[in-house]
């Protein structure tokens, strides 16, 4: 007498379950593969006055600079529109880097909180843009703000729109040339 043999039919879908969980479970995990950068350490340099008794310093960006990318432009190309560099990403949001720049560069807290102005930026630029193929420069464009003790209203301001060369037609030659705007 011969036992009846098991057919494979109804184990195959299982067996190619199990195989493709297993398969899937033995592939290493890829980190992504972009640089982070930032405006580097502080410079040797002392903190200035700004002339007038700050209370406090704060950077706001545009909604488009709300992000890490480091974005840049194709002005000979394409002037409206903005990209970003899919290797390369901030360490933190623009107004976050330039406001620690700036408190790094400004003593504030010089008067009493009541007696002091605060010290606005509003970022509304801040990207590397390509003249060319090869040569670009790091933009940024900016209001600083002046406003009162205690009534928070305007007592100056001042638009500024500040650009440097980049060393490089790259994300590394953009994070230069911005540091130095």
């Amino acid at each position: 007498m011969t036992l009846p043999r098991p057919s494979l039919c109804p184990m195959i879908p299982s067996l190619l379950i199990a195989a493709l969980l297993a398969g899937c479970t033995g592939l290493p995990r890829v980190a992504p593969a972009y640089a982070v950068h930032d405006f580097g350490g502080p410079d040797p340099v002392t903190a200035r006055s700004p002339g007038v008794p700050l209370r406090g310093l704060e950077v706001v960006a545009a909604p488009w600079l709300a992000s890490t990318a480091m974005q840049y432009r194709l002005a000979y190309a394409q002037a409206t529109r903005r990209q970003a560099y899919v290797e390369s990403r901030w360490a933190a949001q623009p107004a976050q880097l330039v406001e620690l720049a700036l408190k790094r560069a400004i003593r504030t807290g010089e008067a009493g909180a009541g007696g002091a102005c605060r010290l606005r930026v509003e970022l509304d630029e801040f990207a590397q843009v390509f003249d060319g193929e090869a040569v670009s420069r790091g933009v940024v464009e900016a209001r600083a703000v002046l406003l009162a003790p205690r009534t928070d209203q305007l007592v100056a301001s001042r638009s500024f729109s500040l650009a440097r060369p980049a060393p490089s037609a790259d994300a590394l030659g953009g994070v230069s040339a911005l540091r130095a705007s």
